[in-house]
């Protein structure tokens, strides 16, 4: 199961992107970096990330309040904060279509980890390090089963994302996992490994998704 992306769709913003996979789809936006809006939100070190995340339907919830703490967790050790001190970039997400039942986020989580990372690239936003996520689950049979449909989803025992860093084009460092329902110590292992080889799969579309566009940017003479 592949993804799908398109870059640099929205004007009034500094970067942006979709990004798909199975039934998951979501849009972001990344803006600044700006002056900041509140003096409360000035820190003077580092910069202030102002995100929001929007769902597909109804109102915001303690649901999205989660994805963004956990998004943010991922782009304070990813993004140069440093550079931007006194400064505030604005990361906008909207959910389009969720691919999981309610009480599940990893899917939503993955895609949008990966649609902000292509919307600061296209923003040129500084990057401490390249990184990538994706997910998983355990079924019944203790089967590892990457980028898992819904229903995988509700029939797993357990669920998890990874987020690692990217350096000469394999994963490096794991910045963020998260995972629950009922797993041992090596599982979570196998899990991470797993992870890594399915993140390594991807680096060469992921370039060439961003190399394509940098090109379509540029116009030479």
């Amino acid at each position: 199961m592949s993804f799908q992306t398109e870059i640099g769709l929205l004007d009034q913003v500094d970067g942006s992107s979709t990004f798909e996979f199975a039934t998951t789809k979501v849009i972001t936006s990344v803006a600044g970096p700006l002056e900041i809006t509140r003096m409360k939100n000035e820190k003077p070190t580092e910069a202030f990330l102002d995100i929001s995340i929007k769902p597909a339907t109804d109102v915001s919830s303690t649901r999205e309040s989660f994805l963004v703490t956990k998004l943010a967790k991922v782009l304070q050790k990813t993004i140069d904060m440093d550079k931007y001190a006194r400064r505030e970039i604005q990361i906008m997400v909207q959910l389009l279509s969720p691919g999981e039942s309610e009480e599940y986020t990893v899917k939503e989580l993955t895609a949008i980890v990966n649609s902000v990372y292509l919307s600061l690239l296209n923003g040129g936003i500084s990057l401490r390090t390249s990184f990538w996520a994706t997910c998983c689950v355990i079924d019944g049979n203790g089967e590892i089963l990457m980028r898992p449909t819904n229903k995988q989803l509700r029939q797993s025992v357990s669920h998890h994302i990874a987020v690692f860093s990217i350096k000469d084009g394999k994963s490096d460092a794991l910045i963020f996992s998260d995972s629950k329902g009922s797993f041992s110590e090596n599982e979570l292992l196998k899990v991470l490994d797993r992870c890594c080889d399915d993140i390594d799969s991807f680096n060469s579309k992921v370039k060439k998704v961003v190399l394509d566009r940098v090109k379509r940017d540029y116009i030479w003479s």
